[in-house]
């Protein structure tokens, strides 16, 4: 056996464990704030004449096992401009909520959000009838994807502790509305 492999996860396990660094915890701001400075979701659908809506997602709020102990939720006020037809545009401030389950990617130490299920769609001023509600949510669903394909948070190689977590690939479980990362279940 090759003894540099052998030495690097000895060194790092002693390192990691006279630095108190078994376990690294991200909290529901830390999340919110990340996802509000790195994804940027605007989508649009429909056929332009008929129907057709463009979201933006401009608040994003995350909760982390309140609702569901295994998933995330993940609140957003969204503004939307509607067309139907040769109708006027309306624009609409919509509330959303998602809910999915937290995915490790131990190589690349980022966490996405897999599962993504749409919980909520309310038009905040409700203009809107539930007939058009339920046509916008492909549009909203279209959210979600981008959602799913996007990490949500990203360890920092720039950050000891950060760096040292994820090069020893741990395991990800929310607790006590964090989610934690840990290298010992």
């Amino acid at each position: 056996m090759n003894f540099k492999k052998l030495v690097l996860p000895i060194l790092l396990s002693s390192v990691m464990l006279l630095s108190g660094c078994t376990s690294y915890s991200i909290t529901e701001k830390e999340m919110t704030d990340y996802l509000s400075d790195e994804i940027n979701v605007e989508k649009s659908v429909g056929i332009p004449g008929f129907l057709y809506a463009q979201v933006n997602v401009e608040n994003v709020d995350v909760h982390i096992g309140r609702i569901d102990s295994n998933r995330i939720s993940i609140f957003a006020n969204t503004t939307a401009e509607i067309q139907m037809m040769d109708e006027i545009k309306q624009n609409l401030n919509l509330t959303l909520e998602f809910s999915a389950v937290p995915e490790y990617d131990k190589d690349a130490g980022e966490i996405y959000l897999k599962f993504l299920r749409l919980e909520k769609c309310e038009d905040k001023n409700q203009q809107l009838s539930p007939d058009i509600i339920t046509l916008l949510k492909p549009a909203v669903s279209m959210i979600g994807y981008a959602l799913s394909n996007e990490p949500a948070y990203k360890l920092s190689s720039d950050k000891l502790k950060e760096s040292l977590i994820k090069s020893a690939k741990p395991n990800l479980v929310i607790k006590n509305n964090k989610l934690v990362i840990e290298l010992f279940d």
